[in-house]
């Protein structure tokens, strides 16, 4: 599958997710703890083993889980210059991680990164221009990543991986950015891994 994505800085918390509930379904509330697999810090070809806590409304544990995603990353641009991320995803879910930790430590990786995160997630029609027939969810997640501070992402799974398709999804993105309130200039285009590696690299 094709995931189109924009993240943005958020200044007010309290603020966006207000806005977020008057156009939005609030979804889950998700620990995220992830490691980043590879052979060397630069390395792109990493994997991620990431373990999931859902937390109940009494502050529980409701549900666990472990996702092992591979990514292919690239970058999109829309007519005004915004960039998006288009990341061809490849994911599955285990019930323990522990044989493919050994096999990736047999065989040279190593974990290069690790990333909290806190989030909190909204889900979003999105009737795509055009088509009477196609309405497409957006997931809208307000983050609170460890180290680097609280984002929005927003994120359309394609149907297709067409530039077109691919195109109309990046509009869609951007206008629900607009819905949030959030400035265009808020947009960051880097990786957290980037970010991450980058502090690392100062300390």
């Amino acid at each position: 599958m094709t995931e189109v994505e924009l993240k943005a800085r958020v200044d007010d918390r309290a603020t966006l997710a207000g806005r977020l509930d008057s156009f939005a379904k609030r979804g889950h509330h998700v620990i995220r703890d992830d490691e980043y697999w590879g052979k060397t810090a630069d390395d792109r070809n990493k994997i991620r083993i990431r373990r999931e806590r859902f937390i109940a409304e009494d502050g529980s544990i409701a549900k666990k889980d472990i996702l092992v995603t591979y990514k292919r990353k690239s970058r999109i641009k829309g007519a005004d210059g915004v960039e998006a991320e288009a990341n061809d995803e490849k994911e599955c879910t285990v019930s323990d991680a522990t044989v493919l930790e050994a096999f990736l430590s047999d065989t040279g990786y190593s974990i290069q990164l690790r990333k909290h995160k806190d989030v909190v997630d909204w889900l979003a029609d999105v009737p795509i221009a055009g088509s009477k027939s196609i309405r497409l969810t957006a997931t809208l997640e307000l983050c609170a990543v460890e180290k680097l501070g609280d984002f929005l992402e927003i994120e359309i799974l394609s149907p297709s991986d067409d530039a077109n398709t691919l195109s109309v999804l990046h509009g869609e993105l951007e206008k629900l950015l607009d819905r949030t309130g959030i400035p265009r200039e808020k947009i960051e285009n880097q990786y957290y891994s980037d970010m991450l590696r980058d502090i690392a690299l100062r300390t």
